[in-house]
């Protein structure tokens, strides 16, 4: 018996605990890819309005600084910036490992921010073998599209933080599950004491000792009520005997 309440209230722990935690998990994994497209997309607004003139007057000497600003965000945080102008011809690309111009007019990001929309996601880069996420921004002025910058944003960082928050989850149930066990253990041995003596002292008056009586415990009105009920019944049992024995 002591085992089955143990795996009943920990079966109910771990229910409850699951119920509440994999949605907690969920929300935050959603909330910190919210809060990363939000920075990211911050970032490129910045760098947008920094290289508008540039790309508009298509200014040579303007795009060193550009340059040079694309480099120590891909130091500082990782983040790749790349800008195009309005034939999606890359005037900054802070990536090393591919130099020079290179033409981004295929890529669908570029195509959105071109067509002067805002896209964002999460794709996956077989060069770098991992996912990214990007935002590209139009870069504009009077209505009109002169260029296009984006920012990608390896995930790691992001999968990294929401993999702690589930391990910290995942602590938090470990330990709850034990504080469960321990109450469900001390619980079951509060309940099992009583009934064991009940057993006794009916396996006692089940082999002739009708003088066999149940302590009655402190615990549970329902198995208070059962001990008396069984103390009663005994007691009337030897009443019936004695007296037979009496007549006889």
């Amino acid at each position: 018996m002591s085992r089955r309440l143990l795996l009943t209230y920990l079966s109910l722990t771990f229910v409850v605990l699951a119920a509440l935690e994999v949605p907690l998990g969920i929300v935050n994994a959603r909330s910190e890819r919210r809060d990363l497209t939000a920075k990211v997309e911050r970032d490129a607004v910045a760098a947008a309005s920094l290289a508008e003139d540039v790309v508009e007057t298509r200014d040579a000497a303007g795009v060193k600084p550009l340059r040079a600003l694309a480099a120590q965000y891909l130091a500082r945080t990782g983040g790749r910036m790349v800008i195009v102008d309005r034939r999606g011809g890359s005037l900054v690309d802070a990536d090393p490992a591919e130099p020079g111009p290179r033409n981004f007019a295929s890529r669908p990001e570029f195509r959105t921010a071109l067509a002067g929309e805002v896209a964002s996601g999460i794709r996956h880069s077989r060069t770098l073998g991992a996912d990214l996420l990007y935002v590209a921004v139009p870069i504009a002025s009077g209505g009109v599209v002169h260029g296009a910058v984006r920012v990608s944003y390896p995930t790691s960082t992001l999968d990294e933080r929401v993999r702690r928050y589930w391990l910290a989850l995942a602590a938090a149930a470990a330990v709850v599950l034990g504080l469960a066990a321990v109450l469900a253990v001390s619980f079951a041995r509060w309940l099992n004491r009583p009934l064991e003596r009940l057993e006794a002292a009916a396996e006692a008056a089940g082999e002739g000792d009708l003088t066999a009586r149940a302590q009655v415990p402190a615990g549970p009105p329902e198995l208070r009520r059962l001990t008396i009920g069984f103390n009663e019944m005994v007691a009337k049992v030897e009443g019936l005997v004695r007296s037979q024995q009496d007549f006889v």
